[in-house]
């Protein structure tokens, strides 16, 4: 009995940790190639989320859509291409993230930095607004509200 009760808790363990993250393929074939760039080509973290810049703006609500769901895979590089890409129509996506309670932490902090780089009014307003919340989210609001270039700077384009 042991070993079936310990075979069944291996095997939901198993089975949480391969559910935990989804390669969410949004858009269609067309953005097949994009998509299997950013799941699967890239390896070294500080450029994961190159694919879905240089694929620019056409990846925009492609890219929202996919990060409305927590479970996505490498959603935090998703969201921060988005803030790179620097298209206002990523900015409701990004707000339901942030505001969001139940989103973890990180995520908030990213949609932020995110939100101000494609919008710093608006930015800076959220981040007078969350500036009490998690100390991820206040060291954000500091740097956005002291305008540090390396949050706020958009894309080169």
């Amino acid at each position: 009995m042991k070993f079936l009760a310990a075979f069944l808790v291996l095997l939901l363990f198993s089975w949480s940790c391969a559910a935990a993250e989804v390669e969410y393929h949004t858009g269609g074939p067309r953005f097949d190639k994009v998509w299997h760039a950013f799941y699967v080509e890239g390896d070294h973290e500080p450029e994961l989320d190159d694919p879905l810049i240089a694929a620019g703006r056409s990846m925009t609500l492609v890219i929202c859509e996919a990060i409305a769901h927590p479970d996505m895979k490498r959603r935090r590089y998703a969201i921060g291409a988005l803030g790179y890409i620097n298209d206002k129509r990523a900015l409701p996506a990004l707000e339901k993230i942030l505001k969001d309670r139940t989103e973890i932490y990180y995520f908030r902090g990213d949609a932020l930095h995110a939100i101000c780089q494609i919008d710093k009014k608006l930015g800076s307003q959220y981040a007078e607004q969350f500036a009490n919340e998690h100390d991820y989210l206040k060291m954000l609001a500091v740097s956005i509200q002291r305008r540090e270039p390396w949050l706020t700077e958009p894309t080169e384009e």
